[in-house]
This record gives C-alpha cells, structure tokens and sequence, in this order.
C-alpha cells in the first residue's frame, strides 16, 4: 500500500512539474508573441498588420493608392525597406512567416513617422543578423547599439535588435523608445484587442487597427489646434477598431469592427439600433464639405437612452427643468413636439464656406411648424428663431449642443437650422435650385461601392474641403492634400457603423473620383 501512494506521489509531482514547465513555456511563447506589438502600440494608435509572405507584399506593391495616401517619400521608404531589407532571401529567413506591425506616430518636427515591428523565428545574436543584412549588400554602422543601414541609394534605416525584436524606422529616436517601451496600462487594453481581432488568414492582406484615444495625437502633427467641426467626435472617442482591408486598384476599403469603451460614449445610444437607409442626405447642399448621419428608427426606445445618456453625464435636472419651464411659460407640453412627430434620421454637416448647420426629418413638418409658433421669433416669411435655449439638445443629444437658440426652416417634412439665418437663405436658395450633393457623379459612383444603409455614417468631401484644409492644416499636408501623386483624386471618405449587439460593424471606404477612373479606363 506504501508503494501504491508512494506512486501515486511521484506521478503527481511529475505532471505538476510537466504542467509547470508546459505552462511556463506557453507564457514565455506568448511574452515573445507580445513583444513586438507591444513596440508597436506604446507610441501609436494606428497599427497595420500584414503577414510576411512574398504574394501578400505583391499584392500591396500593386496597390499605387497607398502610395497617394501615405505621400510619395514615404512610401518610397517603405517600399524600399521591403525590396532591399525585409525581402532579402538571407534576412527574410530570420522572419519568415512573422507578423509584420507598421505603425505610426507623430514626430516633434510636425512630420509622421513609422516603425515597422517583427519578430525573429528564434532569438538570435547580432553577428547572425550583421551576416544577414551585409551579405544582402547592405551597409551597417552600430551606432550606441542601434545599427543604421545604408542602402545602395544611400537612403538610411535605423535597426534595432533585442532578444528576437526587430525594429526598423527611418527616425533613430522610435527605435530606441520601442526597444525600451513597457506597454503603459492604458496600451494595454489596445494590445488585446488587437490579438483577439488580428486573423490574417490565406485570403486577408492586412489589417489595420485603431486605438481613437491617441489618433488626436497623431493628427496634432498635421493640425496646428484642436479637432473641429464634424471631427471634433475624434476628441471624445474612446473606442478600438479593428478593419481588414479589401484590395481593390481603384479605392481602399476596410471593414470590420469598431468597440466602444465607455458607455458614457454618445455613439453607445447607436449599439443596438437597427441600420436604415440614408434619406436625409436628399437635402444636402452641392458645396456640403462633411457630415455626420444617424439613424433612429424607434425613437421612444432610443429616448430612454439618450435619458440615460444624460444622467450619467448629470444632466438630467437640467433637461428635466428646460422641459418643465417650456410648460409652465408657454402652456404648451414640448412632448407632442419632436417625440411625436420625428421621423428617423438626423444629420449635423458643414459646408465648404465653415458653415454649420443640422436637420432632423420630421413625419409631418407642417404639424411641428405650427406648434413652434409660440416657441419662435419670425426672421422672415421661411425662417424663424427658436426662443428656448436647446430644445433640439434636450430631444436629440451631442449633435446639437452648438444650436442652442438657432434659426430654422421647415421645409419637405425637415427642419434644417443654423446659427445664422444668411446660412440657411443660402441653403434655401442651393436647395430649390436642385443644386444637391447626391446629383453629383462622384456621389453616385460612392454610394455604388457600399451600402447606403447604417446607423451612423461619417462623410469628407474632398473637393468641398479644400478651403477648409487650407485654414486648418499644417501647409505640407495641405500640399498633400491637394497634389495629384498625394489626396488629389480622391473623391471622398465614408467611415459607417452600423449597430450589432451593442459593437459596431465598421466600412470605412476612400474612393477615388469618377473623372480619375474614367481616364484610367482611356489608358486601359
């Protein structure tokens, strides 16, 4: 019986043992695994992943738009750091079959820069890699331990290597703060959320993920103040997405996810609704530069909440007394208003002068009109001016916080209002013109590459923010923005969350104009 337990002791230290040894193992797997992503997050909230492998690098090398998007030196950079580094037989064999992380962040001298993150297949000494890049041809300097490659351009490279993490940069200052980076806890959370949504798989060129709390960072390089306009949502966004790209040679399109992180977050009243097809953008101005859709169509339940929405932003006695001071001083009940009579969509856009407007569709205009008679102030025979100080904030929320006392029109079932009542006489005159922005060639032609039904859709025209832009951005990227071998033929971007069980399905498409595909058709 001794023997029998003596045993039964012994097979039990050995497989905790084994299971100690097996586990420990799998964790030190999965600190390799960790490593190179965590480079990659510490300073950047854009990250793309590719696999490396020859055809997907084809694939890419076939795609001129990410030239035009990322800038000619840039991706002269890049291009040059894959066909003369990364694709060297001798080098490529030390990271074959490795996830590729190239991400991006802003530099003190206004500029954006790139850090490409990999791993080795096994933790290798630095003569073995010197060996690798020289008998590729290419000129190593070791300078303070970060090793500067020249190529046979002279363009220069910066390498660093720390146990089997690679990093390369055209900037020495982002390879020594990734080989040093200790994810900070707020990257943390980025960094599973990019391993739970990185499959790349045998059809997937890449992925591109998005941490929206540091985008504000990165576009303070390109933007002299703060966000503005329809932009402005980027500064209060607290959300992770997650977008596989699609390869096509005439526009770049992602998909994929978009999680929010905060329930304090206004697009969180959107989780759960259902997507509709955009109407409301029927009224648009030709000279509309950007907009912000949302769709609501059970506008009782979607009530409850934005109710929510406010108290946790403690304002609900707020809303509760400019609804009560509405009835006590008009004798009129605002609940037979906009809950009884909006239709289901509601747009904020901006036209190419900087001018802002908003517009909710109603079931019935002529009804609301008449019941915002004591609630108003005539302008003139088509716009009047609303009295009570953010009635349309009490009804709908963040999208009409800056209309507090706006002039408005009703017109064909919508209320269009603005802070200027020569805004919407402009509208007015644009709309019964028919001078709209969904005749337009390249808004047809958008719309007949994705859906046209979401809950919330973002729209940029390019043409319409050139003005814009110019007053805003920093004078390269405006330079960019307008060059032909930069933005220049790109017609517009979408970016469409549509709800699913409280996430977000995510589009997010870049076209190029129809005038640029039909001579591209010529050529062909």
């Amino acid at each position: 019986m001794k023997r029998i337990y003596l045993t039964l002791i012994i097979l039990l230290l050995a497989m905790s043992g084994m299971a100690y040894l097996y586990f420990s193992r799998l964790n030190s797997e999965s600190s390799y695994n960790d490593i190179s992503l965590q480079a990659a997050t510490a300073n950047s909230g854009l990250v793309f992943c590719i696999h490396n492998d020859k055809s997907i690098f084809e694939i890419l090398k076939g795609q001129d738009l990410f030239e035009k998007l990322l800038g000619e030196e840039k991706f002269r950079s890049l291009s040059l750091l894959k066909d003369l580094v990364i694709s060297k037989p001798a080098i490529n064999g030390l990271i074959a079959n490795k996830d590729v992380f190239i991400s991006f962040s802003g530099g003190k001298n206004k500029d954006i820069n790139y850090l490409v993150s990999t791993q080795l297949i096994r933790e290798q000494k630095k003569p073995v890699v010197l060996e690798a890049l020289q008998a590729a041809g290419i000129k190593v300097t070791d300078t303070a331990g970060i090793l500067r490659l020249t190529l046979n351009d002279s363009t220069g490279f910066y390498l660093g290597i720390e146990k089997n993490l690679v990093l390369l940069s055209g900037t020495e200052e982002l390879v020594r703060a990734g080989l040093s980076a200790k994810a900070p806890e707020d990257a943390t959370a980025f960094m599973k959320f990019i391993k739970l949504n990185n499959k790349l798989g045998k059809n997937s060129v890449g992925n591109l993920f998005i941490d929206y709390n540091k985008i504000p960072r990165l576009i303070k390089s390109v933007i002299p103040g703060s966000l503005y306009g329809n932009t402005s949502l980027l500064n209060h966004q607290d959300s992770f997405a997650a977008l596989n790209y699609n390869f096509s040679r005439e526009r770049l399109f992602f998909s994929g996810t978009t999680k929010l992180n905060q329930t304090s977050n206004y697009l969180n009243l959107f989780a759960n609704t259902t997507p509709q097809k955009s109407t409301i953008d029927n009224l648009l101005p030709l000279s509309t530069a950007n907009f912000r859709l949302y769709s609501i169509p059970d506008y009782k339940s979607w009530r409850n909440s934005l109710k929510d929405w406010f108290k946790l932003h403690k304002e609900d006695q707020k809303i509760k007394k400019t609804i009560e001071r509405i009835e006590q001083t008009y004798r009129l009940d605002p609940e037979g208003i906009f809950p009884k009579y909006f239709k289901d969509q509601l747009i904020t856009f901006q036209l190419q002068s900087a001018e802002n407007l908003g517009a909710v569709n109603l079931s019935n205009g002529d009804k609301v009109k008449q019941l915002l008679i004591d609630l108003s102030t005539n302008y003139n025979e088509d716009i009047q001016q609303l009295k009570v100080p953010e009635l349309l904030y009490c009804y709908f929320g963040e999208p009409f916080k800056k209309f507090s006392k706006p002039y408005y029109t009703i017109i064909d079932n919508n209320m269009v209002f603005a802070n200027s009542p020569s805004t919407l006489q402009d509208f007015l005159r644009l709309y019964r013109t028919n001078e709209l922005l969904v005749s337009t060639a390249d808004y047809t032609d958008l719309f007949a590459q994705i859906s046209n039904t979401a809950s919330i859709t973002f729209y940029v025209n390019h043409k319409n923010s050139t003005d814009i832009i110019r007053k805003n951005v920093y004078t390269p990227y405006y330079r960019h923005f307008l060059a032909d071998k930069g933005l220049g033929n790109f017609s517009a971007l979408i970016y469409q969350l549509n709800g699913d069980k409280a996430a977000f399905q995510t589009n997010l498409l870049i076209n190029t104009s129809v005038s640029v595909k039909d001579d591209a058709d010529i050529i062909n």
